[in-house]
């Protein structure tokens, strides 16, 4: 499997001229990231956005520092609070991140992400932690800085996306080629707030 990851990674550098800003990586079953993947992302030192969805992830462990990833989709794995751990020491200036539909269990467990001071967008959906008291509230206090929850902001009002939005890859941390057909208003909000796009639920 890890073989099927290696190609899908070098085909997609191709078609971006060989420096990869955004990879995704769906639904190729493997628990970890290989020494190969390791030595071959290292290669991409531009990387802004990177999606590993419904692979069974098991951990992070591998997945090289990437001082310039913004936007981390991790939809559908088997990750837990020791994921939390490792993307708060690796990937300081986070924006967007999605751990929907994983293992994350407690509030002490996502402390860590304290340590993203850029961090606007979290989504924990479908994950033990969304049925704690509180949950929406205790996590706003906890990341002053988020603007969206789940896709609900702080007054825990849901986040519109229109199918443009979720159709279009170029719209991980980048909303410049969908605000053109938007109104004055709407690409207010988007500045403010950029969308990851949902890889797992549409």
């Amino acid at each position: 499997m890890a073989e099927h990851i290696l190609n899908l990674i070098n085909k997609q550098a191709a078609e971006q001229q060989g420096q990869l800003e955004e990879l995704d990586i769906s639904e190729i079953k493997i628990e970890q990231i290989t020494p190969e993947i390791t030595e071959n992302l290292k290669k991409h030192s531009q990387l802004s956005s990177l999606a590993i969805t419904s692979c069974g992830l098991k951990t992070l462990e591998g997945l090289p520092q990437i001082e310039s990833l913004e936007v981390l989709i991790l939809e559908g794995n088997k990750l837990d609070g020791n994921a939390l751990k490792y993307i708060s020491e690796n990937f300081k200036n986070l924006i967007c991140l999605s751990l929907a539909d994983n293992q994350i269990k407690t509030f002490d467990e996502l402390r860590v992400l304290t340590k993203l001071p850029n961090l606007q967008q979290l989504d924990l959906s479908e994950n033990q932690v969304e049925q704690q008291n509180e949950y929406h509230q205790k996590i706003f206090e906890m990341l002053p800085n988020l603007q969206v929850l789940d896709n609900k902001n702080k007054e825990g009002k849901a986040i519109e996306y229109s199918d443009e939005d979720i159709g279009d890859e170029e719209g991980l941390g980048s909303d410049s080629e969908f605000n053109e057909d938007e109104d004055d208003d709407e690409e207010e909000s988007e500045d403010e707030s950029p969308k990851p796009q949902k890889k797992t639920k549409k």
